[in-house]
Order: structure tokens, then C-alpha cells, then sequence
């Protein structure tokens, strides 16, 4: 009888406890924030990689069905990429391991004709040069990209040298692209085994560029003019490594009080500038870049 009324207790107990557990807590859900990058759609895949970066996400979500619909509406074709806004969290994927599923909460914008910058990848920086056949000669032609994603094309014709500034790196199809610094062009590559085979507009194959070596960042007119501010701040106490510097390096970080007086008397000199151009053109520069352009435009220097 005693063990008969413990086994009930026992069972009561139990049962008071079980009422007693809390309901589970519904899982949080992220405020949404403001998202910018390239979106594909396939079939049974739906892909979004944030600019910036080569991080490919699943795309789901409430507002994946506006965005499917302006993607067809903008008539792409299947697997293509658009730039893309929207809005929406992250969660985790399957198995919860990390945040690689972007859930759309809301179409914000789609435009094809503009696009993220591109993503440099270090591995595939260097030197890749064409020899391309034209009316009366061959044209050289070095595509210097260099690591972090700054680029220069140098072009050779019949002794000349011309230089095109802009950046590197993939977009979001993989391919290596060119974006000139001024947003005029852009020239897309194959890449593969070394090689950078152009793809021009109408689909077709054009050039092909070879590695042919590491990139060299004191080339040409970027290099000439390095050296340059690198002697006018040795010589006045600085302490600037040419192999450093880059082309977003503002003058007064790099030259201060006396030293950019030096420099400033330099110009004068190294780039033939007379007053109006003094108090005009030099005068507005600010970064290694103005000086680069401003080089580029005067006579060579005479040092």
C-alpha cells in the first residue's frame, strides 16, 4: 500500500513538473537592414553576392517574389546577373552552421546597367601581356594588376607608350574584369591557366594576354612621380618609402610644414609650372592621384 502511494506521488510529481515547463521561445527574428550586391535566379537557385565581397548567399524570404518578378520583367535571362537592393536578415544555413542563407523581406531597387566593383584576388595579380596585330605594326599591350586591386594597361604602339588607369578584380560571374577609373569602359577576361582572354561585347574571343610576371607597382608615370616625392621628402627629413605608397595617399599626410614647402617649390620646377598653373592646377591638388594626373598632363620632368 506504502509503495502504491509513493508510485502515485511520483507520478503527480511528474506530472506538476511537466505542466510547470515554460513554452519554448519562438526564435528571434533580425530587424532587417539595407542590402546591395548582384542577384542570379536559375531554377531551384536563387543567389545573392553582396558587393564587396565574394560571398555567394541563398537567397529566400517573403520578398523574393518581387524580386523574381522584376527580374523577369527587366527580361533576364536566366542566370544572369543584376545589381540589386532589397532588404532582409540572415540566418543560419542547414545545420545551423553559419549565416549563408539571406532571407528577403522587401524589393528595393534593380538596375543592369550598373554593377559592384569588382573583387580583386591576390592570387591572381601579376603582369599579362598581348601581342596584338594591327594595320602597319603590332600593338603591346601589359595589363598590370596589381595586388589590392589598383590597375594600370600600358600600351605600346610604334614606340609610344600610353598608360589607362582604373581597377581589377572578379565580378560576380568569376571573370576578371577591367573598370577604367573614370567609369568609361569596362573590358571583361576569361581567365585560366595563366592566361586572360578578352571577351568582347558581341560574345567573341578577342586577345589573349599571358602571365609574364609579378606586377610592378613603380612603372611608368605612377613610378616616375613615387621617386620623385619620395627624393623632395627624403631630402627634407621625411622618411617615405616609394614601394608604399599609394595612389589614395593624401599630400599632407606624406608631406608637413617645411617639407610640403619643398615640394611645392619642386613642382614649380620638375613640372614647368608657371603662375597660373601654380595657384591653379597644383593648388588643387590633394593625393598621390592628383599629382599622377597632373604629371601626366605637363611635360616629362626634368630630373
Amino acid at each position: 500500500m506504502r509503495n502504491a502511494r509513493s508510485g502515485l506521488f511520483a507520478l503527480l510529481f511528474i506530472g506538476i513538473c511537466w505542466g510547470c515547463t515554460p513554452p519554448a521561445t519562438p526564435p528571434v527574428v533580425p530587424d532587417p537592414v539595407n542590402w546591395e550586391g548582384e542577384l542570379r535566379l536559375l531554377p531551384g537557385d536563387s543567389t545573392f553576392m553582396p558587393c564587396g565581397t565574394r560571398r555567394a548567399l541563398r537567397i529566400t524570404g517573403p520578398g523574393l517574389d518581387s524580386l523574381s518578378r522584376r527580374y523577369s520583367w527587366l527580361r533576364m535571362v536566366p542566370g544572369q546577373w543584376i545589381k540589386t537592393w532589397c532588404q532582409g536578415y540572415l540566418r543560419a544555413g542547414e545545420g545551423g552552421k553559419g549565416d549563408s542563407v539571406l532571407v528577403a523581406t522587401a524589393y528595393q531597387h534593380m538596375d543592369p546597367d550598373v554593377f559592384c566593383p569588382p573583387v580583386p584576388v591576390d592570387s591572381l595579380s601579376g603582369t599579362y601581356t598581348a601581342q596584338i596585330p594591327m594595320p602597319g605594326g603590332v600593338r603591346s599591350e601589359d595589363l598590370v594588376f596589381l595586388p589590392g586591386g589598383d590597375a594600370t594597361i600600358y600600351t605600346q604602339v610604334n614606340g609610344r607608350e600610353t598608360e589607362t588607369y582604373g581597377r581589377w578584380g572578379l565580378d560576380s560571374g568569376g571573370n576578371v574584369v577591367f573598370a577604367e577609373e573614370n567609369g568609361r569602359f569596362m573590358l571583361l577576361f576569361i581567365h585560366g591557366s595563366g592566361r586572360l582572354t578578352r571577351q568582347l561585347p558581341s560574345g567573341r574571343m578577342g586577345p589573349v594576354h599571358v602571365w609574364s610576371g609579378p606586377a610592378e607597382r613603380l612603372r611608368g608615370i605612377f613610378g616616375r612621380t613615387v621617386r620623385w616625392l619620395d627624393a623632395v621628402a627624403t631630402a627634407n627629413g621625411g622618411t617615405l618609402h616609394a614601394e608604399e605608397v599609394r595612389p589614395a595617399m593624401s599630400l599632407d599626410s606624406i608631406f608637413q610644414g617645411p617639407a610640403r614647402a619643398a615640394l611645392d617649390t619642386s613642382a614649380k620646377d620638375s613640372l614647368n609650372l608657371d603662375g597660373p598653373d601654380l595657384h591653379g592646377k597644383w593648388a588643387a591638388v590633394s593625393t598621390v592621384r592628383d599629382v599622377v594626373h597632373l604629371v601626366r598632363s605637363r611635360p616629362r620632368p626634368n630630373r
